[in-house]
This record gives structure tokens, sequence and C-alpha cells, in this order.
């Protein structure tokens, strides 16, 4: 928690707030297509990293019974599937808002269609999930930034009401009620009781995995108690205060960042976006969320692009410093410097044109080299 506060004050404070919660992005996005190359290094030698980071892991046998099935630098299968989502959101948003040619094109499809199959080779059903859920967010961003009358709050409500319903249809469905889910829903309600009869706990939470889990054993005995629900999880571990600013915060990000008429239509911007909008689905999928800290590096970045966002809607260009070097991320491991053939010089005439036409006048004065 110290380094997830002290990475917060650095990018909150550099003199590039946007820039540096992009960077940070996009090394997320790196991160996650390591995991990916693990994980096919795994498949294609056949040999497995679980037993030898996690030597007691119960989860061995079961990823040693297939050769797709692998897990990289993780204790189960499910948080892999869960970077293989975030992999699959990531390359989506480069493919839609960084469109590149050639070679580089190719080794997006590649990403995005691997890291699919890994998520449906291994059942994550709630990967599977994200992933779409995922796809139709990005797809939304696209749209409206395209068309930017579309998809106003009236189809937000529709849309969501009917995804809503039709996930409600399908949790009732024999591919979601399992052993898997019942075991879900039992936590839950224990932990909810264990919460109910100590209202310091309650309040305050344990204070880490660790420590609730010794209470859930003297409780409820040697059974399964990981939270599998990130907005359990953070009740149980920082308690309801935390857990009710956290939705504060999220909801901040859901209706300036995500909502607005006029989103950002950086790669970084919409990937980040959309990954702390799907928290919430995301978090029931590993028996821990919070225990490899992104949720905090997500949230973080997100909090700095929406509020930049908010800014430039307000018709402010943020960060102008004159002569300053543009602030421009790295597409991909090279993809900021295209080679000639995929530039169209024209294509860039008419962006121009279509984003002076979109700013406010005294916002057009003011613009110097700082940009996005």
């Amino acid at each position: 928690m110290t380094a997830a506060i002290g990475y917060t004050l650095v990018m909150f404070r550099s003199e590039h707030p946007g820039l540096a919660a992009r960077n940070a992005i996009q090394g997320l996005y790196i991160g996650a297509a390591c995991v990916w190359l693990m994980g096919i290094g795994e498949m294609v030698t056949g040999i497995k990293l679980l037993p030898i980071l996690y030597p007691g892991a119960n989860t061995i046998g079961y990823v040693a019974s297939s050769r797709f099935m692998v897990s990289a630098t993780y204790p189960n299968i499910n948080d892999f599937c869960v970077v293989m989502t975030m992999l699959f959101i990531a390359v989506l948003a480069k493919m839609w808002f960084a469109p590149v040619r050639g070679a580089r094109r190719w080794g997006r499809w590649l990403l995005l269609l691997t890291s699919t199959a890994m998520v449906i080779i291994m059942g994550s059903r709630g990967a599977l999930m994200a992933c779409i859920a995922g796809l139709g967010l990005l797809a939304i961003l696209n749209i409206r930034r395209q068309y930017r009358a579309a998809l106003g709050w009236r189809a937000v409500i529709y849309g969501g009401g009917a995804a809503l319903a039709g996930l409600l249809a399908l949790s009732q469905t024999h591919y979601i009620q399992d052993n898997s889910t019942l075991i879900r829903a039992r936590i839950l309600r224990s932990a909810m009781a264990m919460l109910a009869d100590s209202p310091g706990n309650s309040l305050l939470g344990y204070g880490s995995l660790a420590d609730y889990q010794s209470y859930a054993k003297a409780a409820f005995g040697p059974v399964l108690m990981d939270p599998h629900n990130l907005l359990l999880e953070m009740w149980l571990r920082y308690g309801v205060v935390a857990l009710v600013l956290f939705i504060v915060v999220w909801l901040w990000v859901l209706l300036r960042g995500f909502l607005p008429r006029r989103p950002m239509v950086d790669w970084q911007t919409a990937f980040g976006l959309t990954i702390v909008v799907l928290l919430p689905v995301i978090g029931i999928v590993p028996s821990s969320m919070l225990r490899y800290h992104v949720t905090w590096l997500y949230l973080a970045a997100a909090c700095l692009l929406t509020a930049e966002g908010i800014t430039r809607r307000g018709g402010v260009e943020p960060f102008v410093l004159s002569g300053a070097t543009p602030t421009v991320t790295a597409d991909d491991l090279g993809d900021a410097h295209d080679d000639k053939t995929d530039h169209n010089p024209a294509e860039d005439g008419d962006q121009g044109r279509t984003d002076h036409a979109a700013e406010p006048a005294g916002a057009r004065g003011v613009r110097t080299g700082a940009g996005d």
C-alpha cells in the first residue's frame, strides 16, 4: 500500500499528469503482454511454472491435466484469465483508437484471438463475461467518438437495463448455477455474517486478507473463504468507509470520464476507463483482486484521465506550457514510428480540421506544442 500511495502521488504531482497516466497504462499493457508470452511458452514447451513458483498450490493437478491449462506467474488459472481479459481490452482499444497496418496489425490480431481462446479453453466464465462487456463498452466509446449525437442517456439506460436483464437471466441457467457459484454465494453469506457480528471490523476492516482468513477459519473451520468479489474484499480489508469511498470514485469515473458526449479518443484512456468501469465484474473472477494491486494502478490513472477530460470539455487545454515537448506516448512497442506507407497526410489534415472545429475559440488561441 505504501508503494501504491507513492505511485499515486508521483503521478498526481508530476509535471504532466496525463502523460504519466498514459505511460502507466501502457506499462500495464506491456506487462499483460509479457504474461501472455509466458502462457504461450508454457503451452509450447509443456513446462508449467505453477509447481515451480507455488509447490504447495492445490491447483497443480488441474494445470497439469492439459498442455493448454496455464497460469504463468499466478497460483490459479482464474487470475491468469483476468490478465488475459485486460490484454483483450487493451488490444481492442489499440485496434479501434490507434489503428496501424502491416505486421503490427496482424500481431494485434494474434494477441486478440489467442487471449480470447485462452479464456474460453480454461473455462473462466467471469473472464469471458468481462471480455464481452469490455467489447460492448469500447464499442460505445468508439461510436460516440465518431458520432457525438449517438448513444445518449436514453440508449445508455435502455441498453444497460437490457444488459442487466440478460445477465440476470443467464445467471439462472445451468451454465452459471453450478458448484463454483454456490461456493461463492456461501462465502458471501458467511462473510456478511462475520461483518454483522463485529461492528469494529465492519467499520475498519480486518486489515489484510490473511487476518480475515484467520477470523474466518476460527468461525467456520477450514473451508474456502476467499472473497471472490472485489467490493466484498474492499469491505473486508479496509472497512465500510473505504468501500463507500471506492464506490464514489468509481461512479465519478463512470459518469464524468466514460459517459460524457465528448469522450477522450486515445487508446490508453479508452483502455483505462473501460477496465475501471469493469472492475466490479472482473473482481468476481479471482479469489483476491487486491492481492496484485493493479486495481489501484488503473484507478489512479483513470482518475487523472477523467480530470483531464473534464478540463478539456470545459474549453481549457490542460498542461499547456510554452515550448513544451508534445506529450505523446509510444502507441505500441514502436507503433508511434509508423512507416510512410502507414501514414496518410490527407487524413491528418481532415483530423486537424475536425479537432479545431470542435475547439472553443478561446482554447484554440492558447494551443501550443503541449498537446494530448
